[in-house]
């Protein structure tokens, strides 16, 4: 079993006596897991890099072919059709203000904005423009961009993510396109378009009431998570393990979808941390009888990382840990791998960093190390060292008595680990 821990990862801050919230939280049971089994830091792509969710999910996942884009995980999880092989971003709406020639984001919309952009995503779709683009409603500001007669989604973001950095972008050919010149063409016309939805979005009414009423124009139409929609081999032909997943979002439903991983959806309730967290190790534990690898998540922990309070995740870790005296006892019976998939800081102005996540890694064959308390500085001095989001899957498996042999190839795949299904010879 993985658990997730979205974002679990922090930096030390000030009102937490310069610990992180993990290190500063009260986690008995995280402590007595730490105990009993061995401890590592997880740095998805190794030192200083910085990565998002559904990259270091598919690294834990032990996938190695390429990503296939956000935009279409995401479509996939709240079931909007996109074309085969049609290109498609995700966009956003977002509160901007021009500085000279620059358009600058201010922030996101609120779900007070709703109405106001869904009646600005209503004149964006009527809007005669050459890329005549399919928006799929997603969520309140948001669409999935669909542009069938785009040829390639090998463009970059228009979305600047960082918006006190940079303005919004322009979109250009990603720099090993199979076809540059194709790509180049794809990323002038989605740039036009771009263009021409800001103009027609400056002199809309809805904006000129909100400027008037003092609230910031909704101006900026920006994309990312470029993606095709493609077949992928399943998570089981990849991995040898027969996985499932217990999911909290869009995204992880397309994750577990586009692997072909039965699921156990259970929507966010950030009102009820240790309940919420309850009901998905209940779920996974619950799975755990029918498949040989469970995916359990959590968004709490990086919602309350977004918010840049370091005391209120620090809470939410401790409720967190409530839920996790269940795992005590799955843990001599299942190997279990607790940590976050990147970190996000509650102080600064990153959205997510490169600083250190814990990892502990528990189960009945697992040798305990001399760790016993849950904090990324005590981690730092486990067993496991410093772990990649690759390696993962790997641990668990090597301590579930299922690690492959290298160079014994057993069917299509080199998996991850001892096949649940290989193909075996009738006699």
């Amino acid at each position: 079993m993985l658990i997730t821990l979205d974002g679990l990862g922090d930096r030390p801050s000030a009102q937490l006596a310069n610990q992180t919230p993990l290190a500063a939280a009260r986690t008995p049971a995280l402590d007595e897991l730490t105990k009993i089994g061995a401890s590592g830091i997880h740095q998805p792509f190794g030192l200083g890099r910085a990565t998002s969710s559904e990259r270091s999910h598919w690294a834990m996942f032990g996938q190695t072919a390429p990503f296939p884009g956000r935009a279409y995980l995401e479509a996939l999880g709240s079931e909007i059709s996109i074309a085969q092989g049609s290109p498609h971003f995700h966009l956003s709406l977002r509160p901007a203000e021009f500085r000279g020639s620059q358009l600058h984001t201010l922030g996101r919309v609120s779900k007070a904005d709703s109405e106001d952009c869904e009646l600005l995503f209503t004149d964006l779709r009527a809007m005669d423009h050459e890329l005549a683009p399919i928006l799929h409603a997603l969520r309140p500001g948001e669409c999935i961009l669909e542009a069938p007669k785009l040829s390639t989604h090998e463009i970059s973001d228009s979305d600047p993510l960082f918006g006190h950095i940079h303005p919004v972008l322009l979109p250009v050919a990603l720099a090993d396109a199979k076809d540059l010149p194709a790509a180049q063409n794809c990323a002038a016309l989605l740039a036009s378009w771009v263009r021409s939805a800001v103009a027609l979005l400056s002199s809309h009414p809805v904006n000129i009431s909100r400027v008037a009423a003092g609230k910031p124009a909704l101006l900026a139409p920006v994309t990312k998570w470029a993606s095709l929609s493609q077949s992928m081999e399943s998570f089981e032909s990849v991995t040898g393990l027969r996985g499932a997943a217990v999911t909290s979002s869009a995204l992880y439903r397309g994750l577990a979808d586009v692997l072909g991983m039965p699921k156990v959806h259970i929507p966010s309730d950030l009102n009820d941390v240790q309940g919420d967290f309850e009901a998905r190790l209940k779920a996974g534990i619950e799975l755990t009888s029918e498949y040989s690898f469970v995916h359990v998540h959590t968004k709490a922990t990086d919602e309350a990382g977004h918010t840049k309070n370091p005391e209120l995740k620090r809470d939410v870790i401790e409720a967190l840990d409530r839920a996790c005296e269940s795992l005590l006892e799955l843990s001599k019976s299942v190997t279990i791998a607790i940590t976050g998939d990147h970190a996000t800081p509650t102080s600064g102005g990153m959205m997510h960093s490169a600083h250190p996540t814990s990892l502990i890694l528990v189960g009945p064959h697992v040798s305990p190390d001399e760790t016993s308390v849950c904090s990324e500085q005590i981690h730092a001095t486990g067993d496991l060292g410093i772990v990649q989001a690759s390696d993962i899957l790997a641990l668990l498996a090597h301590y579930s008595h299922r690690a492959t042999f290298i160079g014994h190839n057993i069917g299509a795949h080199r998996t991850i680990a001892l096949p649940d299904n290989p193909a075996t010879l009738d006699f």
